[in-house]
């Protein structure tokens, strides 16, 4: 398609909003299929969620991953392949185990992408749990068989040979689709307490991952996270999980496409019912006939899209997408330390040689979860946060200076609506998770050169989302597939003519996976082949302000 050029970058064929890794995904699909794409970054640097930057002036060899570390659904994906990465420097490194579950006095359980180890590991606690661990592994299997082509593909409109290939699959798979309907349907308490019994195995089933409160139907879908890692493994980027957009931005100016940072967007411009382009705080506007916002879809809907422009129901529906209704937030630390982190107790019980500082690690008891999210939920701050925490350096060197360590904290049992504001507990929350964390961690607390605490209000600012919600939209189980991120607004294209919706907030979900972007990017060039891409789009537009 012809390029439409301008001065300083004003004008563009797709101007896509948001350098985060789906964003970049969406506009290098775009962008080799031949449109001129820009995309506005309102942040110095590229990244989004995936940054991975030098956060403390004292430790400027140590860079942080700002948001997630660990991807497994990207890994599900032809994005890699078919955007050739591997020339750009990426790298994937294997994270296997991804994840271990420590007792306080040395003992751990080790969960591996063969569920088979994993249960051999398990039979030390319970020979019961780990027939169950199998059993349960093998549920997971069967779902991930009938959903893993529908995850990585359009979420209301299916390839229909897709359809005809899951055909046979439903059929041999039919035994199970009553035990993963309950499966989906139950509580993550429920599915916990009728599968397993120790202690342990139970902790460690209530840290993966926490998303919703646990005791609450519809919440055990969160374990579908075990699946996942059990088909596609685990891995983090070499140089960071910013390596990814890094190596998507260098993709995207090979193929001649643009990105401006420090440019936020403060209006997405419409003539005539359709897309004109945007209009950036600093007054400066930038034509384009298609916007795709990758950022937040509520933000995207109801501040930089003028009102009434959407159809009223569905403006109505956008003004309640979900950010605070699980009752829990976010709580994010960084922490640079100018010597290695160690857990010897616990490396020396394992006897098997596994250095624990490289997968995701975890420690607080079943009932400490309980407690946390029933605190969360009425707006308490929990008397004891349960968290994961990994030290990325031990896997990835080039994180930190020779000899050094960075250390990686999240937890997501916090109040969303807090009855003691956040900026009144800051420094008390951060030095009582960190004590926690170097009970566990030798050094972390002799040796910290800078930490740096967020929770939801400084999430907000950071990365630009609604309430510090980093999945954009509340991870609940009706808010998957079409219905994400509401009813009518799950295709990616909208009612809106020019306006596309990628992201965390679509289809199919946050994390590290690219399908949102990649998704979005093929929508738009399917409505294109078919007449109503990039090109009508021009003319109505012309057509409408005649």
């Amino acid at each position: 398609m012809h390029k439409l050029t301008g001065n300083g970058g004003d004008r563009a064929d797709v101007i896509v909003v948001g350098a985060g890794h789906n964003g970049l995904t969406a506009a290098c699909y775009l962008q080799k299929a031949g449109r001129d794409v820009l995309v506005l970054e309102a942040s110095p640097t590229v990244g989004g969620m995936l940054g991975t930057n030098s956060l403390f002036p004292g430790a400027p060899g140590h860079v942080h991953n700002e948001g997630g570390i660990q991807a497994s659904l990207f890994r599900a994906t032809t994005i890699e392949a078919d955007l050739n990465l591997r020339r750009y420097g990426f790298e994937q490194l294997d994270a296997d185990p991804y994840h271990v579950h420590l007792e306080p006095e040395g003992a751990s359980l080790a969960f591996w992408r063969d569920p088979r180890r994993t249960a051999e590991e398990m039979k030390r606690f319970s020979r019961r749990d780990a027939a169950a661990f199998l059993e349960f592994a093998a549920l997971l299997e069967s779902g991930l068989d009938l959903m893993m082509p529908l995850m990585v593909g359009h979420p209301t409109r299916p390839n229909p040979r897709t359809l005809l290939r899951q055909l046979p699959v439903a059929v041999r798979k039919r035994k199970d689709i009553g035990a993963l309907v309950r499966f989906f349907a139950s509580g993550h308490r429920e599915l916990i307490e009728e599968l397993f019994d120790h202690p342990l195995v139970r902790a460690a089933m209530a840290s993966m991952p926490p998303f919703c409160w646990m005791t609450q139907d519809g919440t055990g879908w969160a374990l579908i996270y075990l699946g996942i890692c059990h088909r596609t493994g685990s891995t983090r980027f070499k140089g960071g999980s910013g390596a990814l957009p890094k190596a998507l931005h260098a993709c995207l100016e090979d193929h001649g496409g643009r990105v401006r940072t420090s440019a936020p967007v403060a209006e997405i411009v419409v003539r005539g019912g359709a897309i004109a382009g945007v209009r950036l705080e600093s007054g400066e506007q930038i034509d384009a006939p298609v916007v795709m916002a990758s950022c937040s879809p509520k933000k995207t809907l109801n501040e930089l899209l003028p009102s009434g422009t959407l159809p009223e129901q569905l403006e109505r529906r956008a003004a309640q997408i979900p950010t605070t209704s699980t009752g829990a937030a976010n709580l994010k630390i960084d922490v640079a330390v100018s010597g290695r982190l160690s857990l010897p107790r616990h490396d020396a019980w394992r006897e098997d040689g596994l250095d624990l500082r490289r997968p995701i690690v975890s420690w607080h008891t079943y009932e400490e979860h309980l407690d946390a999210w029933d605190d969360a939920v009425a707006g308490r701050w929990p008397t004891r946060i349960p968290f994961i925490g990994i030290a990325p350096s031990a896997i990835d060197p080039t994180q930190a200076p020779d000899g050094q360590d960075t250390f990686w904290l999240w937890s997501g049992i916090v109040p969303s609506k807090p009855g003691q504001p956040w900026e009144e507990v800051r420094d008390e929350i951060g030095q009582r998770v960190l004590a926690d964390a170097a009970s566990y961690y030798e050094g972390l607390d002799s040796l910290e050169i800078g930490r740096r605490v967020f929770c939801a209000p400084d999430l907000e600012e950071r990365f630009n989302v609604p309430d510090g919600n980093v999945y954009h939209v509340d991870p609940f189980m009706l808010r998957f597939g079409p219905l994400r991120p509401a009813p009518g607004l799950g295709s990616y294209d909208t009612p809106v003519p020019g306006l596309f919706l990628t992201g965390a907030g679509t289809h199919p979900t946050g994390g590290i996976s690219g399908i949102p972007g990649q998704q979005a990017a093929k929508r738009l060039l399917r409505l294109q082949r078919r007449g109503e891409g990039v090109g009508s789009l021009v003319r109505a537009r012309v057509a409408a302000t005649r």
